[in-house]
């Protein structure tokens, strides 16, 4: 294995850990919107299929804290349709 053979080794292993941080990352926000049924009334935009759909019927409060989806998208209303990133 030459040089650029270990470069494309090495650059295959690190997006492989950055795509298991990201998923892990995502697990974990979909575990603590579980634990949040509430958040699911604030308006929030899902991804559904190939848009983005509005969601809830309350305003969010003005604190900047992203209410009822992960950062991929997912909102447990939804919970049945993948996220954009989930379809790579």
């Amino acid at each position: 294995m030459g040089t650029a053979g270990l470069s494309r080794w090495m650059l295959r292993l690190l997006r492989g850990a950055v795509r298991t941080w990201e998923v892990c990352v995502e697990a974990e926000e979909r575990r603590q919107l579980l634990q949040r049924p509430w958040e699911e009334s604030v308006l929030h935009w899902s991804w559904q299929g190939d848009t983005w759909v509005l969601h809830g019927r309350y305003p969010p409060p003005d604190d900047c804290w992203r209410y009822g989806t992960t950062s991929w998208g997912w909102c447990q209303g939804r919970s049945d349709l993948p996220g954009p990133r989930d379809q790579a």
